[in-house]
């Protein structure tokens, strides 16, 4: 995970604000189906590994490992994200964009209109140590 100043933490936060929507067309397939997450008010825990994160369509692309404690083998999947989207790594909190590829990550998400959307991602394992 890498650090941003606080400057550049504030100017992308008013990019995300003004003008990124969460449109766009979902490249590697959504887990709101398939995360045992039925609706917006039953959130569902994901093991994963993230491989990028895309900023124009709010989206973290990972590899599962696992879905509420159950084993998950399907790689190339998107958990999204939204403007509440929470970072937490120790005892401090971090913007998605701060997300790294090989970062292990635990999230908490909903199904929200068939997208799998973080409520909160802690960082379980920082790929840098």
């Amino acid at each position: 995970m890498k650090k941003v100043s606080f400057l550049g933490a504030a100017l992308l936060g008013v990019s995300l604000l003004t003008g990124c929507g969460s449109g766009g067309s979902d490249i590697l397939g959504g887990l709101g189906s398939i995360l045992g997450s039925p609706s917006s008010t039953q959130s569902s825990d994901v093991q994963a590994t993230v491989n990028s994160v895309d900023t124009v369509n709010q989206r973290i692309d990972v590899n599962v490992n696992t879905v509420n404690n159950l084993r998950n083998t399907q790689s190339g999947q998107s958990i999204y994200y939204d403007n509440n989207t929470r970072v937490v790594y120790g005892n401090s909190t971090y913007n998605v964009t701060d997300l790294e590829r090989g970062d292990q990550i635990s999230v908490q998400g909903v199904n929200n209109n068939g997208r799998y959307v973080a409520q909160t991602i802690t960082v379980v394992r920082n790929v840098r140590g």
